[in-house]
C-alpha cells in the first residue's frame, strides 16, 4: 500500500507557534463503503490551518482501518520541535513492514512540510542522541536488515544498511559512519578475483574507504582514497589503493549512474607498476556495510592530532622509479603550523611557509596563499589518516613551479 498526498493550506491571519497546534484524522469511504482516504488536519483551537489527504491505493474495510491515520507527535528531525508521524497501515509480511508519512514543523515558515523519503522505510525508530532514524525489516526467515537514515533538509536519506543473522549475538556498532552516506561495489576482477569496495564521500568530492579481497591469503581491508566528479548524471570515481607507508598499490576507476532505478556501472583496477588493467565484471551496488568497516575515514581531524609527516608515492613507468609527494608540519603556536612540501608526481613543485607567517588552522584545515612569494595558494584538509591538498588560486599561479606543477594530492599520514 502506498499513499498519494494532497496538501491544503488554509487562509489565516498571522503565524502560530508549534505548541498551538493539534491534529485530527478523518477516514473517508468510497462508494463501496471501504476506507479509501485518510485526512489529517492541523488545527489551532477549532481553526483548520493545514490539511493533508492521503489516498490509499488499496481501499480497506473500516474494521481493518481502525489505526489508520494515527498521529504520533515526536521530534523526528531532531531540531527541537515536535513533528508528526502518521500511521497508514500494515503492508504484510514482517511485523515492522508498516507504512508511515511524516509532517515536519518548519519554524521559518511556521507551518508543516511533508517529508521526503520517510514513507516506505518500515517502522521508524528515532535515536535523538545520535540524530538518526533506523528501521528493521525482514531479510528472509533467518536474517534481518537494519537500515540507517539521516535528514538532509526535509529529505530522509539512506546512509547504509546492515544485514544480520537472528542467531548472531555479536552487536556491531556502526554509529561511527553516520557522518556521510556509504556506498559499496562488489565485483569480480578479471572474472576470477572477488573484491569489495566500500567508501564514503564528502560534499566537496573527497572519497575514502576500503577495498577488500576476500580470497586473499590473509584478507584485510586496504585503504582507498580519491575523488568523485559527476557528469551528465554519472558519478566518476578515481581512487587509489594505499599501503600504510603511502605507496599506491592499485588505481581504481568506477562509473555509476542510477536513472529512474535503472543502474549502470563499470570499473577497472590497474597495477601502477605493470600498468596491467583488470576489468570489473558482475558488478553490484548497495549500501550494505561489512563488519570490518565501522569507523569513518572522513571524520575531521582534531588540530591537536595533526601528524608530522604525510606522503604518497607511485611507480612511474617513464622514470622507472617511485614518484610522489611529501609534506611535513611543525607546530608554530596554538592552531598554527609551518609546512614544507614537495610534489614530484608529474613535475616538481616545492614550497614552504614563510618565516613568521605560519598556516592558521580553522577547524580541520587551512588555506595558505602566496607560497614562495609567487602567488600560488592551496588548501589543506586533514582527516585521521591523510591530508588532502588542493590548489585554490588561478591556473596562472601554477607557473610558480613551472610546467603546471602543484601540491594537489592525497598524502597519507606516515609519522604522528
Amino acid at each position: 500500500m502506498l499513499a498519494l498526498t494532497i496538501s491544503v493550506q488554509a487562509q489565516t491571519n498571522g503565524q502560530h507557534e508549534r505548541n498551538a497546534f493539534s491534529f485530527k484524522s478523518t477516514k473517508v469511504k468510497n462508494a463501496e463503503g471501504e476506507i479509501s482516504h485518510v485526512k489529517v488536519g492541523a488545527y489551532v483551537g477549532n481553526q483548520l490551518i493545514q490539511e493533508f489527504s492521503y489516498e490509499l491505493l488499496e481501499p480497506i474495510s473500516e474494521e481493518l482501518a481502525e489505526l489508520h491515520g494515527t498521529v504520533s507527535e515526536e521530534d523526528l528531525n531532531f531540531d527541537g520541535y515536535l513533528d508528526a508521524d502518521i500511521y497508514l497501515g500494515y503492508l504484510g509480511g514482517y511485523a515492522n513492514n508498516t507504512y508511515h508519512e511524516a509532517l515536519l514543523w518548519d519554524q521559518g515558515s511556521h507551518r508543516f512540510i511533508e517529508a521526503e523519503g520517510y514513507n516506505g522505510i518500515g517502522e521508524p525508530t528515532c535515536d535523538a542522541e545520535k540524530k538518526y532514524i533506523q528501521a528493521v525489516l525482514s531479510a528472509g526467515p533467518l536474517h534481518r536488515v537494519t537500515t540507517y537514515y539521516r535528514w538532509k533538509g526535509h529529505k530522509l536519506v539512506k546512509y547504509f544498511e546492515n544485514t544480520w543473522a537472528m542467531e548472531d549475538d555479536d552487536y556491531v556498532d556502526f554509529s561511527g559512519l553516520l557522518n556521510y552516506p556509504c556506498h559499496r561495489f562488489d565485483a569480480m576482477l578479471d572474472g576470477r578475483i572477488p573484491v569489495n569496495i566500500v567508501f564514503q564521500k564528502t560534499e566537496e568530492g573527497t572519497v575514502a574507504g576500503y577495498i577488500y579481497y576476500p580470497k586473499a591469503k590473509n584478507p584485510a581491508p586496504i585503504m582507498v582514497a580519491g575523488s568523485v566528479q559527476q557528469y551528465e548524471g554519472t558519478d566518476f570515481y578515481h581512487l587509489n589503493e594505499y599501503q600504510a607507508d603511502g605507496t599506491i598499490s592499485g588505481v581504481i576507476n568506477l562509473q555509476y549512474k542510477n536513472e529512474n532505478w535503472d543502474e549502470t556501472m563499470k570499473g577497472t583496477w590497474t597495477n601502477p607498476k605493470t600498468e596491467k588493467e583488470l576489468t570489473m565484471g558482475e558488478m553490484t551496488y548497495s549500501r550494505e556495510m561489512p563488519k570490518w568497516f565501522t569507523k569513518s575515514l572522513l571524520t575531521p581531524e582534531d588540530p591537536g592530532n595533526i601528524g608530522k609527516e604525510y606522503s604518497f608515492q607511485q611507480w612511474d613507468q617513464r622514470y622507472e622509479s617511485m614518484m610522489g609527494g611529501h609534506i611535513t608540519f611543525r607546530a608554530a603556536g596554538k592552531n598554527k603550523v609551518h609546512f614544507d612540501c614537495a610534489n614530484v608526481r608529474h613535475n616538481i613543485a616545492t614550497g614552504k611557509s614563510a618565516d613568521g607567517r605560519p598556516a592558521e588552522l580553522k577547524g580541520n584545515g587551512f588555506e595558505y596563499r602566496n607560497v614562495n612569494e609567487c602567488g600560488y595558494g592551496f588548501k589543506a584538509t586533514f582527516y585521521p589518516r591523510f591530508v588532502v591538498l588542493k590548489s585554490i588560486t588561478d591556473r596562472e599561479t601554477l607557473d610558480c613551479f613551472g610546467m603546471g606543477a602543484a601540491f594537489d594530492g592525497i598524502y597519507i599520514k606516515v609519522k604522528q
